[in-house]
């Protein structure tokens, strides 16, 4: 089983790379060919896709468990087929009404809401209808990703979802360059190619189901007993997404949709931090859910302390970078000053909040893996009261900086009180080694990173740059593998059996 989790680790990595590998590919496109402003559309419609993933009201997290405890326990599979498909008509109906609710609201978003010039208001209308259209088959695909994760077919998730991705990406440049650069071509492609990837991963997932939980039925009361946990996950994930991204909304009706345009470019780079994680997550979800189904707790007090310190050797480097040097990458990354002055300051603290976010990812599952859900939405409700006057104030007095810093000091805060709460109902006793395994690796990378923006010359070329900024990168990887005691060793020995 442990291999299984080591091959789901590598296949989501792979398909996280090279998703990020489109991505940075593709922006510098989508900006020469659209322009500033109707980026900025393209900036919202990221926002859209995120929100996605948590307005499924938590159907996907709990057919990830479901299907995750099937594994463990085949014996059950009967019956399962109803929960699966009740799930999946949840997931369709939802994101039809959610699209309908965003088309009826775009008039109002387009002529009260965002600010533009240079756009005309139908181009804008346009627009947000195309993204409400997209938004059914957003939900539902984010639906059957988490089923066939849970399912343990993780690199048939990431096949699909990358190469959805990468044809989305290669036929809106396409479409921007040969047919018209404007927002109408570029949302109908990914609206129309989105429904296509959902219906793919809804194959998919059918074909990966036990025999024996292919034919069920939508039956409401199949899920009578699931209700609980997924209110609580539906309400930790929709807070949690507001937390998340009332800056972007806020700052939406504050800055012109040109300047909105470029902060939500920082704030994307900075989310490649969060790439990083999610294929540890993603494989360890299930495999916490097993343990705990089967009552193995030191198996699960051992797997989830090397996760956790390995979740931190992946995003240190990556955030340490972003952090100190975040005018050196959008200049390398955009090759355009403006866009790097303009973006810079944000993406240094977003990068900054990120990765103290993604230390607490692990925690998370394990809280879902126990089935204890509501812990983070009565966190969340609590975190508003304060988030949301903050950031309207903040923003106010300094634009995307101010949002960014109240998203550091959101992320601290937790980092501190909600782990500590959650430790000592679900793993008493372990929340001082979870620190600890966390705290040197991470001081050893912020001094290497910081020694090397202040050795860094003015005066580089752009290639000398980006070498000295993989130099920084590669040194940080290396200082945190050697910092993080727990996974060098499992690594080590990973290596030696292997050679042996």
């Amino acid at each position: 089983m442990i291999a299984t989790v080591g091959r789901n680790i590598l296949a989501n990595m792979a398909g996280a790379g090279l998703a990020m590998a489109v991505f940075v590919v593709v922006v510098p496109l989508y900006l020469r060919l659209l322009g500033g402003e109707a980026y900025g559309l393209v900036g919202l419609f990221t926002t859209v896709m995120l929100a996605s993933t948590v307005l499924d009201f938590g159907l996907g997290a709990t057919l990830n468990r479901e299907v995750a405890r099937l594994t463990a326990r085949p014996e059950q599979a009967r019956g399962s087929g109803d929960v699966v498909v009740t799930l999946e008509a949840g997931g369709w109906g939802v994101g039809l009404v959610v699209g309908a609710l965003f088309a009826a609201a775009a008039p109002s978003i387009a002529g009260r809401w965002l600010s533009f010039s240079t756009l005309a208001p139908a181009e804008v209308r346009a627009a947000l209808w195309l993204m409400a259209a997209a938004l059914p088959a957003l939900v539902a695909r984010s639906l059957y990703l988490a089923g066939l994760n849970g399912l343990q077919r993780q690199g048939l998730a990431n096949l699909v979802q990358v190469g959805g991705t990468a044809v989305r990406a290669a036929v809106s440049v396409a479409g921007l360059t040969l047919m018209a650069p404007t927002v109408e071509v570029f949302f109908t492609i990914q609206a129309t190619l989105l429904l296509v990837e959902a219906l793919a991963l809804a194959v998919a997932l059918r074909r990966a189901l036990p025999d024996s939980a292919r034919d069920g039925r939508v039956r409401p009361a199949a899920l009578r007993s699931l209700l609980g946990f997924s209110a609580g996950v539906s309400g930790t994930m929709l807070l949690g997404f507001t937390l998340m991204s009332i800056d972007q909304v806020v700052l939406s009706a504050i800055l012109p949709l040109a300047e909105f345009g470029y902060y939500t470019l920082a704030i994307s780079a900075a989310n490649a931090v969060g790439q990083l994680v999610q294929p540890v997550t993603t494989a360890v979800y299930p495999r916490f859910s097993q343990l705990v189904e089967r009552g193995d707790t030191p198996a699960l007090v051992e797997e989830y302390h090397f996760f956790s310190q390995l979740v931190a050797v992946l995003v240190l480097p990556l955030g340490a970078i972003l952090a100190f040097f975040p005018g050196e990458v959008l200049g390398v990354w955009t090759r355009n000053p403006h866009v790097a002055q303009a973006a810079a300051l944000v993406l240094g603290l977003r990068a900054i909040g990120t990765v103290l976010n993604t230390l607490m990812h692990v925690p998370h599952v394990m809280q879902l893996a126990f089935g204890w859900s509501s812990l983070g939405a009565g966190v969340n409700a609590i975190a508003l009261v304060f988030v949301v006057p903050a950031t309207v104030a903040l923003s106010l007095r300094w634009g995307g900086a101010g949002a960014a810093i109240v998203y550091i000091a959101l992320n601290a805060a937790m980092l501190v009180l909600v782990m500590g709460r959650m430790h000592r109902r679900v793993l008493p006793g372990e929340l001082p080694r979870w620190y600890g395994r966390l705290v040197v690796p991470a001081a050893a990378v912020a001094v290497l990173a910081a020694a090397s923006r202040t050795a860094m010359p003015d005066n580089l070329g752009v290639t000398a740059r980006l070498a000295w900024l993989m130099g920084t990168g590669a040194l940080s990887a290396v200082v945190a593998l050697a910092a993080a005691g727990g996974v060098r060793r499992r690594t080590l020995a990973a290596a030696f059996h292997r050679l042996g």
